[in-house]
């Protein structure tokens, strides 16, 4: 039975990976999952140096045109300058993609708080995943399983979440994992400056893990649908 190991950032570049080492550190990462609000070079570095698909999606802090927070990406040329733009313009959104056997949904934003990019009401998230609904179901009476992993940016309501709008997470999430029983919901969003902070909660079967900085995880093949 393969263990695929999965190197999940978010937030802040963290200098354990963006580092010469990073090969050494996390050459056996077979996925690449990036939770939002990471600069464009630093997500290509990652991919280009690992060699392993990444799947990104939008925080709140990422504008719709990831140009305009990227300035660099028209003067790196080159393999690098190629693989940042084109993660930079791949994030999922409301879909499940599939890479290195594991299959993950992409949730964008967080909850709306001043109006700016990649922000939702509960009620407007609430709407989008009433449409995934259909799809996850039919999936989990298949599989066993909606999805394998939940990639977000921000977290479930009630779970390492914090008491100001922006950070606090959304209802529907809760409802989303019962419904679609993944292995993983990762987010970040929340930023973790303690080390003792619990970073990971469980909602039946479900591990919800909080990525900030980075966090590797491991998931059996045989359990990935």
């Amino acid at each position: 039975m393969k263990e695929l190991k999965i190197l999940c950032v978010a937030d802040e570049v963290d200098l354990l990976v963006y580092s010469s080492s990073i090969r050494e550190r996390f050459g056996d990462a077979d996925l690449i999952l990036s939770a939002g609000d990471l600069p464009d070079e630093y997500l290509g570095f990652i991919a280009s140096m690992l060699n392993r698909p990444l799947i990104s999606v939008a925080g709140n802090h990422d504008p719709d045109d990831r140009a305009q927070r990227s300035p660099l990406l028209s003067a790196a040329g080159g393999e690098f300058g190629s693989v940042a733009s084109r993660y930079s313009l791949g994030r999922l959104a409301f879909r499940v993609r599939k890479e290195a056997g594991i299959s993950v949904l992409g949730l964008p934003g967080s909850k709306l708080y001043n109006g700016g990019p990649n922000q939702f009401s509960d009620f407007s998230m609430q709407m989008r995943l009433l449409a995934l609904a259909p799809l996850l179901l039919v999936r989990r009476l298949l599989k066993g399983r909606g999805v394998d992993i939940i990639l977000a940016h921000a977290p479930p309501k009630g779970m390492h979440d914090a008491k100001d709008r922006c950070h606090q997470g959304f209802k529907s999430y809760r409802w989303l994992i019962a419904l679609a029983a993944p292995a993983y919901f990762v987010h970040g969003h929340v930023h973790v400056y303690d080390s003792r902070e619990l970073r990971e909660q469980r909602i039946g079967a479900t591990i919800v893990v909080n990525v900030y900085g980075h966090r590797v995880l491991a998931l059996s093949k045989e359990n990935s649908r």
